[in-house]
C-alpha cells in the first residue's frame, strides 16, 4: 500500500529535520581555534573571578555582592561552553594530503608477509 501525498510531505519534511539540511535554519557562526580559545580562556578567568568574589562576598556578608558573584560565574560558564561542536576544534590544523590511489605502505606490507609463505 503506498502512501498518500500529506504522508509523503510528512515524511520528507521529518527527513529534513532528522538531517538537519531544514532550509529555514539559520547558520551557525563557525569560530576558528584561535577565537574558541579566547572563549576558553575568558570564560576560565571569568569563572574564577566570579568565585573568588562569591567567596569574598560571603565573608564581608554582602548578598547583593554574592548574587552579582555568582552571575559573573554563570558568564564564564556559557563563554567555555560555546560552539563546543564546531568544525574549527574537529579539522586538523594540517589537512592531509591525499595518497595517489596506488597501494599504501600497510597493503605493501600486507603482500610482503602474504608472499613470503
Amino acid at each position: 500500500m503506498g502512501l498518500s501525498d500529506k504522508e509523503k510531505q510528512v515524511l520528507e519534511e521529518l527527513e529534513r529535520q532528522l538531517s538537519g539540511e531544514s532550509p529555514k535554519a539559520k547558520p551557525q557562526k563557525q569560530l576558528n581555534r584561535v577565537q574558541y580559545a579566547r572563549l576558553l580562556v575568558t570564560g576560565a578567568l571569568l569563572g574564577v573571578f566570579g568565585l573568588a568574589l562569591l567567596i569574598y562576598s560571603t565573608t564581608i556578608q554582602a548578598t547583593w555582592l554574592g548574587v552579582l558573584a555568582f552571575l559573573v560565574m554563570l558568564a564564564g560558564l556559557y563563554f567555555v561552553s560555546q560552539n563546543w561542536s564546531t568544525k574549527a576544534l574537529k579539522s586538523p590544523k594540517n589537512p592531509v594530503k591525499a595518497q595517489p590511489k596506488g597501494e599504501n605502505f600497510f597493503q605493501k606490507r600486507w603482500d610482503e608477509r602474504n608472499n613470503k609463505n
